[in-house]
């Protein structure tokens, strides 16, 4: 009995020892990062990358589908007016003979944007080309935008300069509406003797290029519309007819860099969800390494322990 005794308190004190030590181990293992806690959380994390490579996944997917749209949209639509006034105005032998030059002093740039993130640098390129142009000779130039990520980027370096900006509009854009805003532009464009757009150009789904497109205010339009001879009959008279010309004048570019900027943003936002879903998963990768390091570490220690005590036994 006495042995017996002597023997559980000694498998008690030995217990108590090992425990103590595998405590102090795994304290020290912990503040190495193999403890529980680190376990936790590195858990957490893999969890929530995950999670983020599902989420860019599904926006990889709802990105292709909205540019094969946006594409089929653009090749309908992007010879809509475009080039057609400027047609009429190259076959004036007159006009071309007039060779008119107006002297630019003050212009209006019009970036077009997106209004949601997540689609790669196509809007900072946007508005790092605006910048180079019109912080040399701030007073020479008014900024009309479109797109709400352009607007927030241009507030701060040039608040002076934005007269007017349009976002939140309703997608996919049609022609009266892109007409609407041409208006716009045209009427803010009163003082000033040169229309300037950048938008991005679609070349491919995996590149996208600026471009920029000057045009005439309505001033200069009509200034160089009297020297055109040739005018079909069925068409009213030239002072109405002026207007509207310069209306498609506008209002088609202007469309057509519409459509063209809508199909880039759908195809820089799919590439780059699907950046984000290979970095995701070269994280996880990584997370799931360390995670097995600290696992077997901590089964390491916990079994020094046990054979420490038990030695000790």
């Amino acid at each position: 009995m006495l042995f017996n005794s002597l023997v559980n308190a000694g498998v008690r004190a030995s217990l108590r020892n090992a425990g103590a030590r595998q405590e102090s181990a795994l304290t020290s293992v912990g503040r190495a990062g193999f403890g529980t806690a680190n376990i936790k959380q590195i858990k957490t994390r893999m969890k929530a990358v995950t999670n983020i490579a599902k989420i860019t996944k599904a926006m990889k997917m709802v990105a292709a589908s909205k540019m094969r749209g946006d594409l089929q949209r653009l090749e309908r639509g992007k010879h809509f007016g475009v080039g057609t006034v400027q047609a009429i105005m190259a076959n004036e032998n007159y006009l071309q003979k007039r060779q008119l030059n107006f002297p630019v002093k003050k212009t209006l740039v019009v970036p077009i944007t997106t209004d949601r993130g997540l689609c790669g640098g196509i809007n900072s390129s946007i508005v790092r080309e605006v910048k180079q142009l019109i912080l040399p000779n701030r007073d020479a130039f008014k900024v009309f935008v479109l797109g709400e990520k352009g607007t927030s980027a241009l507030m701060r370096p040039v608040p002076d300069l934005l007269v007017h900006s349009a976002s939140d509009l309703v997608r996919p854009i049609n022609f009266p509406t892109a007409a609407s805003i041409a208006h716009l532009i045209s009427t803010n464009a009163e003082d000033c003797d040169r229309i300037v757009i950048y938008y991005n150009e679609f070349k491919s789904a995996i590149a996208t290029i600026i471009r920029k497109v000057e045009l005439l205010p309505r001033k200069h339009f009509i200034t160089q519309f009297k020297y055109v001879v040739r005018h079909e009959m069925a068409e009213p008279e030239k002072d109405w007819a002026q207007n509207y010309y310069y209306e498609l004048y506008v209002a088609g570019q202007l469309y057509h860099a519409i459509l063209q900027n809508a199909a880039s943003e759908q195809s820089a936002r799919m590439n780059a969800m699907e950046n984000a879903s290979k970095n995701a998963t070269d994280m996880l990768e990584v997370l799931r390494i360390n995670y097995n390091k600290v696992r077997q570490a901590k089964i390491t220690v916990e079994l020094c322990e046990i054979i420490s005590g038990a030695a000790a036994v």
